[in-house]
């Protein structure tokens, strides 16, 4: 089974409010991994952090289409023990835990299906998202149900994620 992997991601633009950033957000979710989204903006930039099972490059194609629109460059990067970043204690704190959520800070709280149905069920944009799901579901590889319980009896329930529990609920129908 693949282990998921912690990305960094900068987006430059002006974005001068949350909901654009949630938009991006959004975008990003279907390749999102871990329970949180975060992220943290300022007018020229926009830095999130989320966990995935798909490889670097797979995410890399997949963000060129989905943030087309709102952004030309961006810099993706698997983060782990040899990127060093400078923030500030409380943006830091909050960027780094995926696990836990920040009151008062960006935080996009991923209910993978919510978030999927709004997307499929909007009217915007609605050919672009199929496109893109379709890519994802080309990509995705789904665990075997022997892998899933492999893992809750290694480390518990709690250690699927959270598209691991998802496809597990799957299994149960």
């Amino acid at each position: 089974m693949n282990d998921t992997k912690k990305y960094l991601l900068t987006v430059f633009g002006d974005y001068k409010d949350e909901k654009v950033c949630q938009e991006m957000a959004i975008c990003i979710t279907p390749l999102v991994d871990s329970p949180q989204l975060k992220f943290q903006y300022s007018r020229g930039t926009v830095l999130f952090h989320f966990a995935s099972l798909f490889e670097q490059s797979e995410i890399y194609d997949f963000l060129d289409l989905a943030l087309e629109t709102y952004s030309n460059a961006f810099i993706l990067t698997e983060f782990n023990d040899n990127v060093s970043v400078k923030l500030p204690i409380d943006v830091k704190k909050h960027l780094y835990d995926l696990d836990g959520s920040s009151d008062g800070v960006d935080t996009l709280e991923l209910d993978f299906n919510e978030i999927m149905d709004e997307l499929i069920t909007s009217e915007d944009d609605t050919e672009f998202v199929a496109l893109l799901l379709e890519e994802v579901k080309k990509r995705v590889k789904k665990p075997s149900l022997d892998q899933l319980l492999e893992k809750i009896t290694e480390a518990g329930v709690e250690s699927l994620t959270p598209f691991e529990k998802g496809v597990l609920e799957n299994y149960s129908k």
